[in-house]
Order: C-alpha cells, then sequence, then structure tokens
C-alpha cells in the first residue's frame, strides 16, 4: 500500500487528490492536508465583489467531498516539510508520513513586495481570495 499525501487543497490540490484517488490501486490511500476546510471557486471572486453572487454559492466543503472519493482529510496548516523522513510537521496535530507527496499549497500575496501595490495600504484592488471579494 503506498500512501499519496496532497498538500493543499486549492484548484490544483483538490483536482490532483480526486485524479490521484482514481488512478491508483484500491488498497492505495490518498490523504489532503490544508489550512482550511473549505474550498472558494476562485474564478467566482469577481461575481461576489460584483454582488451577483455570494460566498456560499462559491464554497465547498471540503471533508465530505473528499469522503465521497474516499480521501481522508485534514484541515491542519502544515509547520514544516521533513522529506528526509517522508513527514510532514502540522500545526497542533501529529505528523502525517507519506510515500509520495504532492505540494499544491497555492502561491502567497506579497503585495509589500511592490510600494503601493494592494488593498492593504496600496493603491490597487485584489480579489485573489474570497475575502477581498467580499470587500472588494
Amino acid at each position: 500500500m503506498a500512501h499519496v499525501v496532497v498538500l493543499g487543497a486549492g484548484p490544483g490540490g483538490a483536482i490532483m487528490a480526486c485524479d490521484s484517488k482514481d488512478q491508483l490501486r484500491f488498497e492505495d490511500k490518498v490523504t489532503v492536508v490544508t489550512k482550511g476546510p473549505q474550498y472558494h471557486f476562485l474564478p467566482s471572486n469577481p461575481w461576489i465583489a460584483a454582488g451577483w453572487r455570494a460566498r456560499k454559492d462559491m464554497t465547498v466543503d471540503l471533508a465530505p467531498t473528499m469522503a465521497k472519493k474516499g480521501i481522508d482529510f485534514i484541515s491542519v496548516a502544515a509547520e514544516k516539510l521533513l522529506p528526509e523522513e517522508n513527514r510532514i510537521a502540522l500545526v497542533d496535530w501529529p505528523s502525517v508520513a507519506y510515500d509520495y507527496l504532492f505540494i499544491a499549497s497555492g502561491p502567497e500575496l506579497a503585495f509589500d513586495e511592490v510600494q503601493g501595490l494592494g488593498p492593504d495600504g496600496g493603491h490597487t484592488q485584489s480579489i485573489c481570495h474570497v475575502d477581498q471579494g467580499e470587500t472588494g
């Protein structure tokens, strides 16, 4: 039995987990580790900002969705990768061992890297996260 861990459950991680489960042997295990319990459909953030949709219309609870596919789900942030041990240390949770690891953690927005950029203290707007779509 192989244990496949997908770190991150955004567009890349969620799809990778589901596709992996479909392609692996029955006895292989897939686990998703992500810091939040929900998936927000990023391309719909402009609809939220425009008032055409609400957050609830673009949000999927990941635990029941992954369970339907036979995928284990851990909604805890990763603290540190330990590749020499094939393990991920998690915040306030036991570590997770893996045979294969897919890292799909997404981008970290760095508005502070360019003076004047970004919605917090800058002169631009962003709808890269559902929270920004709601306040945009």
